[in-house]
């Protein structure tokens, strides 16, 4: 595993950038977009499981994360000024851009998991040509409140962009965790309680976000939404679209059944659909996460 840095599309912020080189020479190139309140590195295992099979592995810490952050006044969750919500997907191509040129003839692929879903959704929207194929993880439909909540986050974004928001995050989130039977309010994210501890361990996840940050995840997600998202798409780009049916984040299975349907109906010919019956949100994180690791490199071979 190798750390750089790369400048953010705001101009202003440098992006932790990490890569995951296979011993041999690259057979192709995935690029990994993590979620929200969460870093890179969090991928080493499933990162290391892909180089094994010959790919490179790229990925970067959001704005906002890691060690994305500005180092003189660090704030996780705060994005920073401007379209923020553009500045994320801008940033996905920053960092493609960048591999590619490396690597001109490798086939490219793109991961995004949750909030990194939501991203690559509205980043297909406009580069989809660029890739061989997607895969949306831990994806949802969204919630018809949305447009209601980002004219609210959208003043209070003006008004504190820095106060973190808690009371958002509890009208956002806390009702996830009622359906589990284990304590915590970070238990829909893993039937794995070891991830559970770990997460709610590290600093650099599970922190709360900002007026600014939840302005900009809601943004992410009406623009994932909005209706004819994937009218753009390419219908020859693969897409793989895969989760846990016990995700709340998709519904149950719904949302992530809507996400798949819109993409069949929008003319993508190559869409494939996997739903793990018994997971939940993290599915790289579960015990049974090898059975995952396979059932992308497998789709990732048939793709090559």
């Amino acid at each position: 595993m190798k750390s750089t840095y790369c400048l953010s599309s705001d101009k202003k912020t440098e992006l932790h950038l990490v890569s995951w080189e296979p011993i041999e020479t690259p057979r192709g190139v995935i690029q990994i977009i993590h979620g929200m309140a969460e870093y890179i590195e969090r991928y080493n295992s499933f990162a290391e499981y892909l180089s094994s099979l010959g790919y490179l592995v790229v990925g970067h810490d959001h704005l906002g994360h890691g060690k994305s952050v500005d180092q003189l006044d660090p704030q996780h969750g705060y994005f920073g000024k401007g379209e923020t919500a553009q500045h994320v997907i801008e940033d996905i191509e920053v960092v493609r851009d960048a591999t590619a040129e490396q690597y001109p003839s490798l086939p490219y692929f793109m991961l995004g998991h949750s909030m990194g879903s939501f991203a690559l959704r509205c980043y297909l929207q406009k580069y989809n040509r660029t890739i061989s194929g997607a895969v949306l993880m831990g994806t949802g439909a969204g919630a018809a409140i949305i447009p209601t909540a980002l004219s609210i986050t959208a003043g209070l974004n003006k008004l504190q962009p820095k106060k973190v928001n808690h009371l958002l995050d509890e009208l956002a989130f806390g009702s996830f965790s009622k359906k589990f039977p284990e304590p915590g309010r970070f238990n829909w994210l893993s039937k794995n309680q070891e991830n559970i501890r770990s997460y709610e361990e590290d600093e650099l996840t599970g922190f709360t976000f900002t007026n600014n940050g939840f302005h900009t995840l809601f943004q992410l997600i009406h623009g994932a939404n909005k209706k004819g998202w994937a009218d753009s798409i390419a219908e020859v780009l693969p897409i793989l679209v895969i989760s846990g049916e016990q995700d709340p984040v998709g519904g149950y299975g719904k949302g992530v059944r809507k996400t798949a349907k819109a993409l069949n109906d929008s003319g993508v010919k190559d869409v494939s659909l996997v739903l793990f019956a018994e997971l939940r949100h993290e599915l790289l994180f579960e015990d049974e996460k090898q059975q995952v690791y396979e059932k992308i490199g497998s789709w990732l071979e048939r793709h090559l």
